[in-house]
């Protein structure tokens, strides 16, 4: 399970990886403003912030 949120909209939770990242996909980013972001709810990892992959290097996936 993942969960995903834009800019003025509350996260909203997806069943799989592809489902998160199309729901951000194209959201623009403004600065000092929340950024887009995806996160593994089972690790409570975060995958994408701004949309950004975000190195996973030394975390348990």
């Amino acid at each position: 399970m993942f969960e995903a949120a834009k800019l003025g909209a509350c996260p909203q939770q997806f069943p799989n990886l592809e489902a998160a990242i199309g729901y951000i996909a194209g959201t623009a980013t403004q600065a000092g403003e929340v950024r887009p972001w995806v996160r593994n709810v089972e690790t409570k990892v975060f995958l994408i912030i701004g949309g950004r992959v975000q190195p996973q290097t030394g975390v348990r996936q």
